[in-house]
């Protein structure tokens, strides 16, 4: 063979080895399986939608609370005022909105920025001074404010209320209101639900129909014997009172649960005045005209009218 023709042959390819191979990156980016690179990118990116804050749902209500506030604000009424405002805050808590507001940015939230001066000074100062918002300042030395649920700031989720009902259980201090788990979650009986599934907590509802939410303590859980439980039965206590009850129980040296019984009425001891008895009273007819009465006795006993 020619030897120009082999030397023309190695030339091409070394100058074909020395192009870059563009189909071949193209096909890898475009193809069904990534690059190491990229598998990292998107499992990065799983991962900080994994926990990623879920958002804010809209506030519940928030126009019936703005109609509410305008007619606060028209009738000059800064009670009124205060209470939408409080509702408002409190809607935004139940909304999962956890941040502070400052005082101008809560009035934007409720559409009363054009309050008269006198008015915003004594909001402003009403809302440090309530007990279901708390009051803090922020880095910037801004006043901020939050509602505070009854169960405190620390109970917002199910764990947290799980926790707050061991606290009540082992400080003694009984159950949680219904109302008061509504009002510091976002999903209370869906939180609720879980609990129950688990036998961690049961419910009583009192006499006033209000739920309570009890920790299903379990700790203390002995078994008793038929023997014992046959002499518990036996004893009655349908003879005794209320008051008899529980006069015994602080007589043994125990106390008995406070806040949930009825309210008894103090017996009054006033006296009870006595209705005064009216007296008869002989009837005239001294209202008549004299010309209309007539004398029908006799001075004869006879019984017949004696004219006038």
């Amino acid at each position: 063979m020619d030897p120009a023709l082999l030397r023309e042959r190695e030339a091409f390819k070394k100058r074909a080895m020395a192009l870059p191979v563009i189909g071949s990156s193209k096909k890898t980016s475009k193809g069904s399986e990534p690059g190491p690179s990229a598998k990292h990118r998107s499992s990065k990116k799983r991962a900080k939608s994994k926990f990623q804050r879920p958002k804010a749902r809209p506030i519940e209500g928030v126009d019936q609370i703005k109609e509410a506030a305008k007619v606060a604000q028209r009738s000059n009424n800064p009670y009124r005022i205060l209470k939408t405002v409080v509702d408002m805050m409190r809607q935004r808590y139940k909304s999962e909105m956890y941040e502070s507001l400052k005082f101008e940015e809560i009035l934007s939230e409720i559409d009363l920025t054009d309050l008269r001066t006198e008015t915003r000074e004594w909001l402003f100062e009403a809302l440090k001074d309530n007990v279901r918002i708390y009051h803090s300042v922020d880095a910037e030395k801004n006043d901020v404010f939050l509602f505070k649920p009854v169960l405190g700031l620390e109970v917002k989720s199910r764990l947290d209320l799980l926790r707050k009902l061991k606290e009540f259980d082992r400080e003694g201090l009984g159950g949680v209101k219904m109302s008061d788990i509504t009002e510091a979650l976002a999903h209370p009986e869906k939180a609720l639900k879980k609990l129950d599934e688990k036998g961690l907590i049961f419910r009583l509802v009192r006499f006033d129909k209000e739920e309570i939410v009890f920790y299903n303590n379990n700790e203390f859980d002995i078994k008793v014997d038929e023997e014992f439980r046959a002499l518990w039965r036996s004893v009655g206590v349908d003879h005794l009172s209320e008051a008899d009850i529980e006069k015994h129980l602080l007589h043994v040296g125990l106390a008995a649960m406070q806040g949930e019984a009825r309210k008894r009425k103090a017996p009054s001891h006033q006296k009870t005045k006595r209705s005064k008895k009216q007296r008869p009273q002989k009837i005239l007819n001294t209202h008549l005209p004299e010309d209309v009465l007539k004398d029908y006795t006799s001075s004869q006993g006879t019984g017949r009218p004696i004219p006038t």
